[in-house]
């Protein structure tokens, strides 16, 4: 299980050349805008989405056939890519901090411009990450890289339209039950533990749906 984890690490180099072109270009925008949260999240959040790329590798190379004639369980290889997605977001995390650093220290910005919110702001990006990356996870496991867009592209549309269609409503019969104002305040005193309390459940939920959808699937 240990190279599965690695193989993956490993292919987190395949892509430095892009990621570091792509940095240097939010870094400029970031000291264009006088504001340097981009520059502080960019890296983080590539190197946290890299394991629905995995996925996209491993189908392309055929990988998973191979992976099923090692002495794994299926249960294994699964649990394998969740435990490379929690390493790669504490090393965003890092990464996230260290390119915080180098800034404070080389560039000097004022409060506005870098602050310690902004690694907080780090910590929700990376919260939400997970959430999208695990509920792709199942997805994919089911589907497979190119079905499981379209599953989830006709997911997304069907939610907005349904939402578009609770607006239209409210606006017909003029409801304004929602207090925006407060429904803000409490998301920014709560939002935290809500994301927290997201983030487990829906890693607890992606994990059990995937071990039950890759022990089902057929090469």
């Amino acid at each position: 299980m240990r190279g599965l984890i690695i193989k993956d690490l490993l292919s987190l180099k395949n892509h430095w050349k892009q990621t570091v072109i792509l940095f240097i270009g939010c870094l400029l925008l970031s000291i264009a805008l006088g504001n340097y949260l981009l520059a502080v999240v960019f890296v983080p959040i590539m190197i946290s989405s890299s394991g629905i790329t995995t996925f996209s590798t491993d189908e392309f190379f055929n990988t998973e056939s191979y992976t099923l004639s090692m002495p794994l369980s299926r249960k294994q290889i699964v649990t394998a890519k969740y435990l490379f997605t929690f390493i790669t977001i504490l090393i965003s995390i890092f990464m996230g901090a260290f390119i915080y650093s180098l800034i404070d220290i080389f560039i000097r910005p004022g409060y506005n411009g870098l602050n310690s919110y902004m690694m907080f702001q780090l910590l929700l990006f990376e919260g939400t990450s997970i959430i999208v990356d695990f509920v792709f996870y199942p997805v994919i496991y089911k589907y497979g890289c190119e079905k499981s867009r379209i599953v989830l592209m006709a997911i997304v549309m069907l939610i907005l339209g349904i939402l578009s269609i609770l607006s239209v409503s409210f606006n017909i019969y003029k409801v304004d039950f929602i207090n925006f104002k407060v429904l803000l305040e409490n998301l920014e005193k709560y939002g935290a533990y809500l994301l927290l309390f997201t983030t487990i459940a829906v890693t607890i939920i992606s994990y059990s749906l995937s071990n039950i959808f890759f022990r089902h699937k057929d090469y």
